[in-house]
């Protein structure tokens, strides 16, 4: 479903309920914002039919857990195209393996008796490794997205999360997810980082952040009042 157009960006949300991936079109171009869980394969790869997309020039991942990057060998091997991940998560995403958060983790420790099943959410299940993973430069960013593009480094729910500023719309993937309100991610591996991601982002003062889980929201919504 297209959800923004500019003079030079079009931006489709080819995700399901479960979690929001993104292709972006610029140019001749057509880049892959995250691939979903692989239990969600058959409907994205609809979603990009329904969306007259039918070749990928490159897949971009925010970040390497499971929910993000499962399909990345799959639409990979598909459209013959590569995948970029942050520098640190290319042997993460090569084994897939995410990694799991220990069980005295400060997060989960903070969390209680619900910290329990930190461990056992969807983002740390092991998925198919992808061999055609590279790690992502600004320099690519821009080949694929054009000059206007802002790679972001972005931890706070993972070491090795990014995001893309694209015009006025931020790719945001987990770093913070709507529902009702903003609110943070369900499992946050450091907290002051994500505290300083948050600053950064809003600090860019989009029109509209484009998260994996929940509808998009604006820069007022996330502040709660508006901007001059």
């Amino acid at each position: 479903m297209l959800i923004s157009r500019d003079e030079q960006y079009q931006i489709f949300n080819i995700g399901t309920k479960v979690y929001s991936c993104y292709c972006v079109t610029y140019q001749d171009k057509a880049v892959m914002i995250d691939c979903g869980p692989h239990y969600e394969r058959d409907a994205i790869e609809k979603n990009l039919s329904k969306d007259f997309i039918f070749d990928i020039d490159a897949i971009i991942l925010t970040h390497s857990h499971c929910d993000s990057a499962s399909n990345s060998e799959y639409f990979s091997m598909l459209f013959n195209c590569p995948v970029y991940v942050m520098k640190d998560a290319v042997e993460i995403v090569k084994q897939g393996r995410p990694k799991r958060p220990p069980k005295d983790h400060p997060y989960i420790k903070k969390a209680g008796s619900a910290g329990n099943i930190v461990p056992k959410l969807p983002a740390f299940i092991p998925y198919e490794g992808c061999q055609h993973v590279l790690p992502l430069t600004r320099q690519i960013a821009e080949e694929l997205l054009g000059k206007d593009v802002l790679l972001l480094t972005t931890p706070g729910h993972c070491e090795d999360h990014i995001s893309l500023k694209l015009g006025d719309t931020a790719l945001i993937g987990d770093c913070a997810q709507f529902n009702k309100r903003v609110l943070a991610p369900i499992f946050v591996d450091n907290e002051a980082q994500l505290a300083r991601t948050w600053e950064t982002l809003i600090g860019l003062k989009c029109k509209q952040y484009l998260c994996a889980h929940g509808r998009a929201f604006s820069a007022e919504e996330w502040l709660g009042q508006p901007i001059e």
